[in-house]
């Protein structure tokens, strides 16, 4: 059984501390899109109104700040418009580095707390190269990203050989997802004790639950069978529908 056959998109959630400063990153500093705010959830994606990312706030009361390295290392998105990444930059758009490819500009950037997102338009990253701050161009109608997709998610993992081998039960032969091996005392914790990646949503064109547990026989499965819910390595929730 492999999801990435039928796999439309990867949806990660990241839990915050405070929504309207992480919301306010993720639309005016990357051009994202409020989709729908629920209870907690705030859904994000792009003119297609395609959820491509959510924000799950937990107060401070419940939840804290990672210490050490998160189980996050990167969010890769790449956007299909170059000169949006660039309309950003002429907008104020904070960034940690910029970089240039063929394509055009691209950035990594560091959300309130501490995600690190690369934002580009390449075939290939390896066509990025470091560059200085230059006089940037707004297009006229910008009002943020038409179309991004979720590239890569990359994970600090304890031990990346046992990641990789879970993640190929079911997902093999995909570079969505990338794993580096780290040491850190909370990469192994709940998700609910740290604000970090909670949850990786498969959206798949069909939902195979018997499949799926054929490979993960630990995977919890409700009775009208509408989803399936386990746990990776690191504790992080991987959440399968249709």
């Amino acid at each position: 059984m492999n999801v990435n056959e039928t796999a439309i998109r990867l949806v990660p959630t990241l839990k915050c501390n405070n929504r309207k400063r992480s919301l306010a990153f993720f639309t005016e500093n990357l051009g994202m899109t409020l989709l729908l705010e629920e209870s907690a959830w705030s859904l994000l994606g792009d003119k297609s109104k395609c959820e491509k990312l959510t924000l799950e706030e937990s107060p401070a009361n419940r939840t804290r700040q990672v210490n050490g390295l998160k189980k996050l290392a990167k969010l890769v998105l790449k956007v299909a418009n170059p000169e949006e990444i660039e309309s950003l930059l002429a907008r104020g758009a904070s960034y940690t580095k910029l970089y240039h490819g063929e394509a055009g500009y691209a950035f990594e950037s560091l959300s309130p707390e501490g995600d690190c997102i690369l934002l580009h338009a390449e075939e290939q990253l390896a066509n990025l190269v470091e560059v200085n701050a230059d006089n940037f161009h707004l297009q006229a109608d910008f009002t943020g990203l038409t179309t991004f997709e979720v590239e890569q998610v990359v994970l600090h993992v304890p031990d990346k050989t046992a990641s990789q081998a879970f993640y190929d039960q079911f997902f093999a032969g995909s570079d969505q997802l990338a794993f580096v091996e780290a040491s850190g005392a909370d990469l192994e914790l709940p998700t609910e004790v740290t604000w970090d990646l909670s949850q990786l949503k498969f959206v798949l064109q069909d939902l195979d639950v018997a499949a799926i547990k054929a490979v993960l026989p630990q995977a919890f499965v409700p009775k009208n069978e509408k989803f399936v819910s386990v746990l990776d390595p690191s504790k992080i929730e991987l959440w399968f529908e249709a």
